[in-house]
């Protein structure tokens, strides 16, 4: 299977819109809940791929990035099965997001919703 992670240029050409998608902590709600993949864009300045979710109860956007591991090159999540290079777009996820030692936002969980 091939990746349907696109580039920046290419996000912008079919009218993607990422900067309606914050990335700070204070935008970003923690815990469990269901949330829209609407798009993924490779990252700038990191190994990894920016995933923009829409919050199914609230309507609000945010984006967090999913880095590629170490051990095997994949863009997935310890303990899931969620491959953020493969994975569908316009689907419902469960995430769970919690913070970083520093204060930063990090997604810990993701979870296909079968509907």
């Amino acid at each position: 299977m091939e990746s349907n992670v696109l580039s920046w240029n290419v996000a912008i050409a079919l009218g993607y819109e990422p900067r309606a998608y914050p990335f700070t902590s204070t935008h970003i709600p923690l815990g469990e809940y269901e949330v829209r993949l609407d798009s993924k864009i490779w990252a700038k300045k990191a190994t990894g791929i920016s995933c923009y979710f829409t919050q199914i109860s609230t309507n609000s956007k945010f984006q967090l990035t999913v880095y590629r591991r170490q051990k095997d090159k994949m863009y997935m999540l310890n303990e899931t099965v969620v491959d953020f290079k493969l994975c569908d777009i316009n689907m419902v996820y469960i995430i769970g997001v919690e913070l970083s030692s520093i204060g930063n936002a990090l997604l810990k969980k993701a979870v296909l919703v079968k509907r």
